[in-house]
């Protein structure tokens, strides 16, 4: 420790002054510490949750290989500088290799480091950093501590020469891969293999055996550009560890916009959030937006749906014809609760209308599990507020319980609606939302309100591989289905106006 460092007392992020000792001690276990000690001007906001995951991968020596899909504007490029800054203050690597999807992109990375050593006297003078005889914006050649034992930093494009590489007969252990994959490289099957081949075999094969440097590692971090390249096959390989850090909480993702949470509030406000994600919907950039900043692939070519198909409406038609589709959800397992129902569907509640040949998705609330008060109490304030001809429940094992839990409180309150249950047995779900949708949406008649986010969502994602939600599009595909009825068109308004009602009660005048 140099007479620097000695003299120096840091505040840590818990306001616990720290000589610098103590903070040299501490920091090798704790990257957040050790960035906002020698790099305050990198890390200026209170860090998200979701960092410190990514730095526990980054520093546990067990995960050899580690991938990450980070949202866009997340500092994924900021952690990786100071994760590479720290391995060479701590002497924890001989020869680094800084890949981009470009030589400019890896050098700028390079010029980083080579700053600190140069400028950042905190940082330099703690470790006893200096320059050494290469000293470039691709290759810098870094003297560490009293030995002067030299550190070698290397940046190339992912096109670039990547094989073979060492310095003083000693090979990479330490490989970072900053957004490698882009538009341009992930376009055609021909190049994504070419990317891939490179990424998986020669530069996965440069790491330093484990058997040399233990604490050798391959960090991937990338935001995600198609279902077959690099990524997201080491998501899918048992020798890698990946990671997924949208911009909502893990605890959100899943829910309506409107209750979505941002993982990196300070940052990214949920209102910006929710705002901007509501403008692509409307906008028709959702696969672009969801692939930026949620982590989550919308391919066109694989959607049986086209985004443009969908339509909005702004005020909803006066005397459609309207029908209430409940897609119901059956107790969680024990499983599940243990889960916090993660992965468990959504109970979805939707009114479709239709009107001179259009359809409208009028109303569509969902909940998160099984809350049959919630169903009974949802399901009749629809029906009353949109004078439904019926409520149609969707066969899923458990719509017979349902069914009865309705008509008990009908019967209590004496307001009475036509339950019938839509059988599925003999179409898949795919079949079912497919053959319903196809055609009325490529017409451009069905349309649905800006702000039901989690349909159009499921909309345009929806194909054969979608492994998502489908909940609310499941309940608008039955709506479609159950008013393609010619007959309602002869009849105009009078199927929507053809009740009679007082504060209690309502009736339809004839059979649905």
């Amino acid at each position: 420790m140099n007479d620097l460092a000695a003299g120096i007392g840091v505040t840590a992020p818990n306001q616990v002054q720290l000589s610098m000792p103590d903070l040299v001690r501490l920091a090798i276990h704790d990257t957040e510490l050790f960035g906002r000690a020698f790099f305050p001007r990198a890390i200026r906001q209170k860090s998200p949750q979701f960092h410190r995951q990514l730095d526990a991968a980054l520093d546990d020596p067990t995960q050899r290989y580690v991938s990450f899909e980070c949202f866009r504007d997340s500092a994924k490029t900021t952690k990786l500088r100071v994760f590479t800054a720290k391995r060479i203050a701590y002497g924890l690597s001989r020869t680094i290799l800084y890949i981009g999807a470009s030589e400019d992109h890896a050098t700028r990375s390079v010029r980083w480091i080579k700053r600190a050593v140069e400028r950042n006297k905190l940082y330099a003078g703690t470790f006893g950093l200096r320059p050494g005889a290469k000293w470039t914006d691709t290759e810098i050649e870094v003297f560490h501590g009293l030995d002067e034992r030299p550190i070698w930093l290397l940046g190339v494009g992912i096109t670039g020469n990547v094989r073979g590489i060492n310095f003083d007969d000693y090979r990479p252990d330490l490989i970072i891969l900053d957004d490698v994959i882009t538009d341009e490289n992930a376009a055609t099957l021909e190049q994504r293999e070419k990317i891939n081949n490179l990424i998986l075999g020669a530069v996965k094969d440069s790491l330093a055996p484990a058997s040399e440097e233990p604490n050798a590692k391959m960090a991937n971090l990338q935001t995600p550009m198609h279902p077959d390249d690099a990524t997201a096959r080491m998501a899918k390989s048992r020798e890698w560890h990946s990671y997924r850090f949208p911009c909502w909480t893990e605890e959100s993702e899943e829910l309506p916009v409107d209750e979505q949470i941002s993982s990196w509030e300070e940052r990214h406000p949920s209102s910006t959030l929710r705002g901007e994600k509501i403008l692509a919907l409307e906008e028709n950039r959702y696969s672009v937006w969801a692939r930026e900043k949620e982590c989550k692939l919308v391919t066109q070519e694989l959607a049986t749906f086209r985004a443009p198909w969908l339509k909005m409406w702004r005020e909803p038609p006066v005397g459609s014809a309207n029908v209430l589709i409940i897609d119901p959800v059956p107790p969680p397992s024990i499983r599940q609760q243990a889960k916090g129902l993660r992965g468990k569907d959504f109970e979805s509640h939707m009114v479709v209308g239709r009107k001179n040949g259009e359809f409208y998705a009028l109303e569509n609330r969902v909940s998160k599990g099984h809350q049959p008060n919630w169903t009974v109490a949802n399901a009749l304030e629809l029906a009353r507020k949109w004078h439904v001809m019926r409520i149609c429940l969707v066969a899923v094992g458990y719509e017979t319980v349902l069914e009865n839990l309705l008509k008990t409180e009908m019967h209590r309150r004496l307001v009475y609606h036509a339950v019938i249950i839509i059988p599925t047995a003999n179409k898949t779900k795919f079949a079912r939302i497919s053959s319903a949708l196809a055609g009325p949406t490529s017409q451009g008649k069905v349309h649905v309100h800006p702000s039901m986010s989690m349909l159009i969502e499921q909309f345009n994602s929806y194909g054969p591989t979608y492994s998502g939600h489908d909940d609310a599009l499941e309940t608008l595909a039955a709506g479609v289905q159950e008013l393609a009825n010619p007959y309602l068109e002869l009849a105009g308004d009078e199927n929507a106006s053809d009740v009679y009602e007082d504060e209690d009660f309502i009736m339809p005048r004839s059979a649905p």
